[in-house]
């Protein structure tokens, strides 16, 4: 069985006491998608919300004088592209009274502390440990510990797992579980990257247009018409959906 997933993360060194952590990798949401249709969708309450809440960026915007010295801003990427959606996401699933349009204005409204004690209580109320998000994967996918006739079964599961740009990913995925080697049985110790898979077919595609006397190939994958279109993007399941169309797509070429 093939499984296509995603994760949104926080990534980097993490203030503590004194200075801070070494680099590390918190998971905040994961998409899994089956093949057969299923679909696994979680968001943890274990990760560093107060880091990933405050983490920015400094991006240049201007300049200061007529020196021109640089001006920079602060881009709150992680809040703006990953955690407020999931805010609204969270929001509309405590207060389903209300449309998505009234809970963004709700958003608008409030201060940024009165957003992210919400967002506090928003986890505590949805979220899932590690540990818990870890065991329902098991038993999303199947191990020697969640399937009783597993002897029987072991052998035809050929569990493969897909990813996109997911050296990442595959490494939140797998401390779920502890060190390599404390992946469930029946687990790869690789994720399959469509992005690699993209590129190889792509090169192979031109190489096989060229000989032909074909000119003006189309100068990314993605620009063929029948590529599969990104929508929610950063949502972890929105994104697991992605890439499970676009191993479709890239087996009809």
């Amino acid at each position: 069985m093939k499984y296509f997933l995603d994760t949104e993360f926080l990534e980097g060194t993490q203030k503590k006491w004194f200075g801070e952590t070494k680099p590390t990798i918190d998971l905040i949401s994961i998409g899994i998608v089956a093949e057969d249709g299923r679909e696994y969708y979680a968001i943890s309450k274990d990760f560093n919300l107060k880091e990933a809440w405050n983490r920015y960026d400094l991006v240049k915007d201007g300049f200061r004088d007529m020196g021109l010295t640089p001006n920079y801003k602060k881009v709150y990427w992680l809040r703006d592209n990953v955690l407020k959606p999931i805010w609204i996401e969270l929001s509309l699933k405590k207060d389903s009274k209300y449309t998505k349009e009234e809970i963004m204005y709700i958003w608008d409204k409030l201060t940024n502390s009165e957003r992210y004690f919400r967002m506090k209580l928003l986890l505590q109320l949805f979220g899932k440990t590690d540990k818990q998000i870890a065991k329902e994967i098991k038993e999303f996918v199947g191990t020697e510990e969640t399937i009783g006739n597993w002897n029987e079964v072991k052998d035809k599961m050929n569990t493969q797992f897909y990813g996109y740009y997911s050296d990442y990913d595959w490494v939140v995925f797998c401390w779920l579980f502890g060190k390599m080697i404390d992946l469930p049985k029946g687990f790869p110790m690789y994720c399959i990257d469509l992005k690699q898979e993209s590129d190889r077919i792509y090169n192979l595609e031109k190489e096989k247009y060229i000989k032909n006397g074909g000119r003006n190939f189309i100068n990314k994958m993605s620009n063929h018409l029948d590529y599969p279109k990104q929508t929610n993007e950063h949502n972890a399941l929105s994104d697991a959906h992605f890439n499970y169309n676009l191993y479709k797509f890239l087996n009809t070429l």
